[in-house]
């Protein structure tokens, strides 16, 4: 049977994301949610909308969104443009493998204290992707005891290796123009062609409604309410289950 985590990016961006993202999990679709912890005003976000959705949430890692670290700037130099923030997108990120180590581990820390223990991880912008930086993507997980998002078929022996379950890919490809329910088949369907269909998949989405503050920092804005309007219908329900996917979350790769 084909399994699917629905997983919603960005949490704690804005109180509208948050507010779409919890509602996704409660009346929809969405299975699970990871938290951004370095955007203005994230950890208090967090805290007041992550007890609603009680061990669903990971770690959206970040090195990108012209936001600040959590580690003071001395420490971390490789990390920041010249205004003491991460680059704006990930073609600029140029850094210590030994300083992201650092800097995620204080991630970390940032969702514990905002009392959310993360069940797994994976990064904004597809940073973890990036050869330098997906060695310390593994350890860190590995080094949690949680599952992670892997990125494709090449980097699924390197987590194994190490120990970090995770799904057999992630579908990054209902984005854009096509988040309408039937986009959503087609990729599901173009998903389970390719990886078989007894494959666990997790599909990366970005519901959420769209508040002035979001509209400021992020170009992703309108697709979020046409992403939450679809996981949240019921036709969409009924289509999944005449697909015949079984919807989960991450607890069916908790680590043992």
């Amino acid at each position: 049977m084909p399994r699917l985590i629905i997983n919603a990016d960005d949490f704690g961006i804005t109180d509208g994301v948050c507010r779409g993202i919890v509602e996704a999990i409660e009346r929809g679709l969405v299975c699970t949610t990871t938290a951004m912890v370095c955007m203005p005003g994230s950890t208090d976000r967090i805290a007041q909308w992550a007890p609603r959705i009680k061990g669903r949430t990971g770690l959206h890692l970040q090195l990108t969104g012209d936001c600040q670290p959590c580690l003071p700037a001395k420490e971390i130099p490789s990390l920041l443009t010249p205004q003491g923030r991460f680059p704006r997108h990930p073609h600029d990120v140029k850094a210590d493998p030994h300083e992201v180590k650092k800097e995620w581990r204080a991630q970390v820390a940032r969702l514990r204290s905002a009392g959310v223990e993360p069940n797994h991880l994976d990064s904004h912008h597809h940073i973890h992707r990036s050869p330098d930086y997906f060695p310390v993507y593994a350890e860190l997980a590995a080094e949690l005891g949680i599952p992670a998002r892997n990125a494709k078929r090449a980097t699924a022996g390197f987590l194994d290796a190490r120990g970090v379950r995770h799904p057999t890919a992630c579908i990054t490809n209902w984005y854009g123009d096509n988040t309408d329910l039937q986009g959503l088949i087609a990729c599901l369907e173009a998903a389970y062609l390719k990886y078989g269909g007894d494959q666990l998949l997790e599909l990366m989405c970005h519901p959420g409604y769209v508040d002035d503050e979001l509209a400021a920092i992020s170009t992703c804005n309108s697709q979020r309410g046409r992403e939450f309007g679809v996981l949240t219908a019921s036709d969409t329900a009924i289509v999944l289950a005449e697909m015949g996917i079984q919807l989960v979350d991450w607890s069916v790769l908790a680590n043992s």
